[in-house]
């Protein structure tokens, strides 16, 4: 009996854990190089992470975002980089910084 109880609270917590994991999205800081009608491109700080896999970074924004040629913002998306240049990603959030 306790074996089964310890299964079914270990398997719980696994399960917890993993729901968890999947709010964990990457984010990264740059700044706005070129605002078009329905995608900005962001220049990744020298100090992230996606600027291993290129300097510039795509983004599909929505129209009614007002957003200007050297906002900083943050990005934060899901998804694998797709590198072509500019690289691309799958948006979640993008927000301007305070």
């Amino acid at each position: 009996m306790k074996t089964a109880v310890a299964v079914f609270i270990f398997t719980f917590l696994f399960i917890l854990n993993g729901c968890q994991a999947d709010g964990n999205h990457p984010t990264f800081e740059g700044t706005i190089i070129s605002v078009e009608e329905s995608y900005v491109i962001v220049e990744p700080f020298e100090d992230e992470e996606i600027r291993r896999s290129g300097s510039e970074v795509s983004i599909r924004a929505e129209a009614d975002l007002d957003f200007q040629v050297g906002d900083e913002v943050v990005v934060t998306h899901e998804g694998p980089i797709m590198e072509s240049f500019p690289l691309q990603i799958e948006l979640i959030e993008i927000e301007k910084k305070d």
